[in-house]
This record gives C-alpha cells, sequence and structure tokens, in this order.
C-alpha cells in the first residue's frame, strides 16, 4: 500500500468515476477505509461502525484496503472483524443497486477474507489480480521517472537499478 492516490487507491477511483460516468452509480463518492474504521471494541459496536462507513459511500464506492484483515483473529478473543464480515455481507445485499464495494489485498489472504462468510464470495462479481513488476519493468519504470524529473542518469546505472530489482525478494 501507497499514500493515497496511488496503486490500489487510484484504481479503485478510478472504476468508480467510470461506474459513475456509465450512469451505475449516482454519485462519485468515494469512501476509503480499514480494518479500524469497521471494526469496533465492544459487542454491537463494530456493526454500527461498519453500517456507518457503508452508509457514507451510498451512491459510490466504498474501498477496503486490507480487508483480509477482517477475517483474521487478533488472538484476543474480543475480535470482532468477523461480525464486520457479516454486516457487509447484508448490507450488500440490502443495497446491492446503490454501492460499489471493492476489496483489495494479497491473493491468498484474501481468500480467507471470502470464504469467512459463504455469502460473501458471491457479493464480488469479478477479481482482478495484479501480478508483480518484473525487475526489467521496475527498471524502465526507474528511468523514465528519472527522465521526467530531468536527471540524466550515468551509463552504468541501468545495470546497477536492474540488478537492485533482481536482488529484492
Amino acid at each position: 500500500a501507497g499514500p493515497p492516490g496511488t496503486g490500489k487507491t487510484t484504481v479503485a477511483r478510478l472504476y468508480g468515476a467510470l461506474l459513475k460516468a456509465l450512469g451505475v452509480l449516482p454519485h462519485g463518492r468515494f469512501r476509503e477505509v480499514s480494518r479500524r474504521d469497521l471494526v469496533g471494541q465492544y459487542l454491537g459496536h463494530t456493526a454500527e461502525k461498519t453500517s456507518a462507513a457503508f452508509e457514507s459511500a451510498l451512491g459510490g464506492v466504498l474501498f477496503i484496503d486490507e480487508a483480509y484483515t477482517l477475517s483474521r483473529a487478533t488472538g484476543t478473543g474480543n475480535d470482532f472483524g468477523q461480525e464486520a464480515i457479516d454486516t457487509l455481507v447484508k448490507l450488500m445485499e440490502d443495497h446491492r443497486h446503490e454501492i460499489a464495494v471493492i476489496v483489495a489485498g494479497y491473493s491468498a489472504e484474501m481468500q480467507g477474507f471470502l470464504d469467512a462468510n459463504p455469502g460473501l464470495a458471491s457479493r464480488f462479481t469479478a477479481t482482478i489480480e495484479f501480478t508483480n513488476y518484473t525487475p526489467e519493468q521496475l527498471s524502465e519504470i526507474f528511468e523514465r521517472m528519472a527522465r521526467a524529473s530531468e536527471y540524466v542518469p550515468d551509463p552504468g546505472l541501468r545495470e546497477a537499478v536492474l540488478t537492485h530489482f533482481t536482488l529484492l525478494p
């Protein structure tokens, strides 16, 4: 994840703008939330927080970053992430034509999220998986950014940058 306006957030915003332009959604409203915005600290608080976040995005896009954290117990015994998921499923069913809910996270962990409620996976009609950039692609991105900022890299820099990205996990 990066700062707002980058990566997956940008894709979610663009998708919401496209749905608005097509007349599928009435508003261009965009609300990004994470676990802390949806999960409360006591019984009943989570449904209230989740409902408030959901309702604030009605007519637009609700973007839940790292959604898989909702389905992962913290080991305290007082984890209300499942309550947030169950509340979301009900709200998504009741308002299916009034909102686009976009969830993001690492592929393997997201499968656990989708398995957390029997009705959850059927609420999401499309999956977009972004593969990692290759070292060559990252080197090209670096070079383009350098040129756009009017930097002139030394001749050996391309090889050094490529080596750097090749060594990263």
